[in-house]
């Protein structure tokens, strides 16, 4: 039996579950459980193991997209998780099991990858990455770094140690994103759910750009693992993967704006609407009713990582400015739930209209004959080109996808 604090939202990309758990024990003993410390160690390499063990047999005709968008194979990339385009228009991916970045060069402007290209090798769980003022930046388990960036050899060169960050497993992935002259970097939890005693996990930190001036922006986040800049309210909004062992349908799933001046969220102490979590508030605690609120609540389990804010011409008038989440796809679940791409409206103030509707689905197998699925694929991030198409990375086939639309 699988540690009870693998998370749905963790670097768990080649895990496939033949069943759900038989066993709930219960919330004192899954606690204890957690904070034994050989796990954060142990499990890390578990997970990387699992994934390059394991490779989806994907069908494309099982995915399915609104009327009017294709979606074709852009590039393989053995475990590709987060993705981002160069300063010339390359699509650059972090592989983390692999330790490696790799970029997916299109000269041609074919709609589909000419070559592979591996870029750096031998980094830490590398995850985040972005290009600001011309570098190349990547968050690895334990620390930033940037590299001058050479668009015609697709080299990156000259490592520059940029900050350190909170070491080690649990949550292991790190994001981040830049936004007015500010480094934003996200680290999960330790644990499913405890109090962790470094502030800076479950957290977002805030940098100078050079690496200083570390702060904590924002609190109580159990896992953001997606990061973007909203257009709109020109702030910070991540995904955030609430706990587990709470059944099937709680906690949801939440997006949230992390403000001009970040604030708390509320974990562990609540989770989704302000609502308390009784293992850890008693009856009259009133401190959820302080925390700040999610923008959107999504269906618990579906492990929402990479997102993006669309700002293409490509696509319809309609699809502009939404708010589009990759969901990896759940184990603590009975019946499977995610795995698929979601699109979440926004008005013209950047404010969500309504929920999460699929917007990329099918990457669970329909043939399954009754029995649990399982599935074929497992959406990672998400990014929109210069050519206003969008890129998903998927960690769980190899793939990376172009979506694009045309009647």
């Amino acid at each position: 039996m699988l540690p009870a604090q693998v998370s749905d939202g963790g670097l768990s990309s080649g895990i496939s579950f033949s069943r759900p758990y038989s066993i709930q024990p219960s919330a004192s003993s899954i606690q204890h459980f957690m904070q034994r410390t050989w796990l954060s160690a142990v499990l890390p390499l578990f997970l990387l193991a699992c994934t390059n063990a394991q490779k989806a047999d994907l069908n494309f005709k099982n995915l399915t997209t609104p009327a009017g968008f294709h979606i074709s194979e852009f590039g393989k990339v053995d475990a590709p998780r987060l993705p981002t385009f160069s300063p010339g228009g390359t699509l650059v991916v972090t592989d983390s099991p692999s330790g490696e970045v790799v970029a997916l060069p299109d000269p041609n402007h074919t709609g589909k990858a000419e070559r592979s290209v591996k870029v750096l090798a031998g980094l830490n769980e590398p995850h985040g990455i972005a290009f600001y003022q011309g570098k190349l930046y990547i968050a690895e388990n334990d620390k930033v770094r940037r590299w001058d960036w050479d668009e015609a050899n697709l080299r990156a060169t000259n490592p520059k140690f940029v900050a350190e960050l909170p070491g080690g497993g649990g949550h292991s992935t790190r994001t981040l994103v830049f936004n007015k002259d500010k480094l934003y970097v996200s680290a999960g939890s330790t644990c499913n759910v405890c109090i962790e005693k470094d502030p800076r996990r479950a957290a977002v930190m805030e940098f100078n750009v050079d690496g200083s001036g570390q702060k904590i922006f924002a609190k109580g986040l159990r896992n953001a693992v997606g990061m973007a800049v909203n257009p709109k309210t020109d702030t910070v909004w991540a995904t955030v993967n609430g706990r587990d062992m709470l059944g099937d349908d709680l906690p949801p799933e939440i997006v949230v704006d992390l403000g001009q001046s970040g604030g708390d969220f509320g974990w562990p102490y609540c989770y989704g609407n302000q609502v308390p979590d009784r293992n850890f508030t008693k009856p009259g605690d009133d401190r959820c009713t302080k925390v700040i609120p999610p923008k959107v609540e999504m269906q618990a389990h579906s492990a929402p990582l990479g997102m993006a804010f669309y700002d293409g011409k490509m696509f319809p008038e309609e699809y502009r400015g939404n708010l589009f989440v990759a969901f990896h796809g759940s184990w603590n679940r009975s019946v499977p739930t995610g795995y698929k791409v979601v699109r979440i409206q926004l008005d013209g103030k950047g404010q969500p209209v309504g929920g999460a509707e699929d917007f990329i689905a099918g990457w669970l197998d329909p043939t399954s004959n009754g029995k649990k699925p399982k599935w074929m694929g497992r959406p990672v991030g998400i990014a929109v080109g210069p050519d206003g198409a969008m890129y998903v990375t998927d960690d769980g086939a190899g793939e990376v996808y172009r979506v694009t639309w045309g009647q």
